[in-house]
């Protein structure tokens, strides 16, 4: 391979080990957002993933039981917040900001009491590579493709599992019902604040699972104050980018992914646009989002809106 083809390679490898945290928390909004819960407060739910994990590597050693950890500690904190925002039916949004701002305070104190002497993580390659026979071996697509984080491999087949419940479940359709038509749903005896529930702690593991993933695999294991930097905020663009469907979401955050790497790798691709603009245009992308979200009949009917039995 020649030198152009090599550095190709490495872009789209980047780009596809970007998107996997946004991938990840992206697919989780699908799902609570398809139900009727507008989970802002996912940063806080990766943060929490995110210390998690590292407290997990620094008292285990492993990172498959840190990835784990991850996920329940983003699963304890979507708990949490979904005792407001489901249960007690406070503003999703309020509730989801102020979730956010606890969520960055908090993580920055468990790490300056419990991780101030923690030991330097061992050898992670059981969760940073993973390449599948035969394909790896493929020019450009292979290194991109076939030689990640066994996580990427399961960010894409959860994408896949999820369109297949959402599309042809009955599980699936109750979802959906629970976000665009709640008092219908109840009125046929289905559990609509279970569902929701349900929705909610789904996306806490998996936004859990989109920390770990950047503390334990993208940082080498160490835990960065705020280190999610806004992927939350960018995962629920990709959602709604996406209008919900998870394989769409997939492609969306793989584009992310590549913008994103435009940063480091651009350069050696011949892009002339400065590294600022670079960072920023992921985020431009985002508010595009929201804009499109604002479309009438755009987004679920009933989401963001509290379920209460009687009103209408």
């Amino acid at each position: 391979m020649d030198f152009n083809t090599v550095t190709l390679a490495l872009f789209l490898a980047g780009g596809v080990r970007l998107c996997v945290p946004v991938l990840l928390a992206a697919l989780g909004e699908v799902l609570s957002e398809r139900a009727g819960v507008f989970t802002i407060g996912l940063e806080g739910l990766m943060l929490f993933g995110a210390i998690a994990s590292a407290l997990g590597l620094a008292h285990t050693g492993s990172p498959l039981a840190a990835l784990a950890l991850g996920m329940l500690g983003g699963g304890v904190a979507a708990a949490v917040l979904a005792l407001g925002t489901v249960l007690a039916r406070a503003n999703q949004i309020v509730m989801g900001i102020g979730f956010n701002l606890l969520a960055i305070g908090a993580t920055s104190l468990i790490r300056q009491l419990a991780l101030a002497d923690a030991p330097p993580a061992g050898s992670l390659r059981a969760v940073t590579m993973l390449k599948l026979p035969g394909l790896a071996e493929l020019p450009v697509l292979g290194r991109a493709l076939f030689s990640q984080s066994p996580v990427f491999y399961l960010a894409v087949l959860l994408a896949v599992a999820l369109w297949a419940v959402l599309r042809f479940s009955r599980l699936g359709l109750l979802l959906r019902a629970a976000g665009e038509n709640a008092t219908a749903l109840d009125a046929a005896g289905q559990p609509v604040l279970g569902l929701r529930l349900g929705a909610t702690l789904f996306t806490g593991l998996l936004a859990g699972l989109g920390g770990a993933y950047l503390c334990v695999v993208a940082s080498g294991g160490v835990f960065i104050d705020n280190m999610t930097a806004g992927r939350g905020y960018l995962a629920i663009a990709i959602a709604i980018f996406a209008r919900w469907q998870p394989l769409r979401a997939l492609l969306v955050a793989l584009a992310l992914g590549l913008l994103e790497a435009l940063q480091f790798q651009g350069q050696y691709l011949g892009i002339q646009i400065a590294p600022p603009l670079l960072m920023a245009a992921p985020f431009v992308v985002a508010l595009l989002a929201w804009v499109a979200m604002g479309r009438a009949g755009a987004a679920p009917a009933d989401l963001g809106r509290p379920f209460l039995r009687g009103n209408r």
